[in-house]
């Protein structure tokens, strides 16, 4: 069955991208003067920085000395273990553990800063705010749910233009910046022991943050692609790090009126195991608490809808609103599974 719907997605995926590659821009219609010239303002902020429904959420690039300031509120859900590809009961792991997951919440509340000293330079900045709650089920039968809340790793990115086209058609950038261990790795639980490697809220390890992103347009459509990775540097206080990250993500979007634009796309993520070990985590108790079951690999479909106003006080924000599903999931396991998420963003550029 989830193999049958990764093909539909598919399908439907290449038969958005072939529409894109045949789209043309629409023509304008005849108006009096003053909506002329409005038009005419339009498309020249257009060419310097790209219809703003068509560029990905939390990325800006534009005029020197603009500023932009954001919220983006994250909600992931996980349900059920995962062995590779394959289910795991929880009898099936507590056979193995004395203790198993059952489930897990995670809240991020993420405020960035983003200014732009030159046209082609965007230099940004982020802190999130995590918490996390994690149902288990003990091999005596009872259960009981951890909860840990706090600030996260800090972020500064910057974000370089290495190439723009006429009228914006196609624009590479690159992407680089460091993560600064602000989160806290010394999360307990109400008897004061050290939390399992997930509910953490911080890595403990500086990390830096290379990437490419490619961004197309040809109204009203736009394409996008881009390359992000988070590589740990060095090991923590506790005697490990958590392992690199990796992602590749493709999407298309499509406007349906100046002041809104839908988007799809695909997703593709892997993770490594965490190198090292905590010595105050048994291993054996739980697999939350094994850094050779934290790795993994998956394929997400996301689809989504951005409002961006053009009058009025609203002119300048925008609304950003993206569901994510997994297509597959292949986890070093037994681990809990993603069963959704969901980012809901606002942006105000001035």
């Amino acid at each position: 069955m989830k193999n049958c719907w990764s093909l539909r997605l598919v399908v439907i995926f290449a038969g958005a991208c072939l529409g894109v590659l045949t789209a043309q821009a629409g023509d304008e219609p005849m108006a009096d003067m003053k909506t002329g010239r409005a038009a005419s303002q339009a498309a020249s902020m257009t060419e310097m920085m790209g219809a703003p429904g068509l560029v990905p959420f939390d990325i800006m690039t534009g005029q020197a000395g603009q500023w932009m300031v954001g919220y983006q509120f994250m909600f992931e859900q996980l349900d059920g273990n995962l062995d590779g590809t394959h289910d795991i009961s929880l009898a099936k792991v507590l056979k193995r553990f004395p203790t198993t997951p059952t489930d897990m919440t995670m809240q991020m509340h993420m405020a960035m800063v983003m200014y732009a000293p030159t046209d082609k330079l965007t230099l940004m900045a982020m802190l999130p705010y995590v918490s996390m709650s994690m149902g288990e089920l003990h091999r005596d039968g009872t259960r009981s749910t951890e909860r840990s809340a706090g600030i996260g790793d800090l972020e500064l990115r910057g974000m370089y233009s290495l190439y723009a086209a006429k009228n914006l058609r196609h624009r590479l950038l690159a992407n680089f910046g460091v993560g600064v261990p602000t989160g806290s790795i010394n999360q307990h639980d109400p008897e004061g022991m050290r939390m399992e490697y997930p509910m953490q809220i911080g890595s403990g390890t500086f990390s830096l943050l290379p990437g490419f992103t490619y961004l197309g347009q040809a109204l009203p459509w736009g394409w996008a692609a881009d390359f992000g990775s988070t590589v740990r540097l060095g090991r923590n206080d506790n005697g490990y790090r958590l392992g690199n990250r990796y992602q590749l993500g493709v999407s298309i979007a499509r406007e349906l009126a100046n002041w809104v634009s839908l988007s799809a796309g695909f997703r593709g993520e892997l993770w490594d195991n965490i190198s090292g070990s905590d010595p105050q985590l048994d291993p054996t108790d739980e697999p939350t608490k094994d850094p050779n079951l934290q790795g993994g690999k998956r394929l997400s479909a996301l689809m989504g809808i951005t409002f961006h106003p053009q009058k009025w006080f609203l002119k300048g924000q925008h609304i950003h609103i993206q569901a994510e599903v997994p297509v597959v999931q292949s986890l070093d396991g037994p681990q809990l599974q993603r069963s959704w998420l969901i980012r809901c963003g606002w942006q105000l550029e001035f």
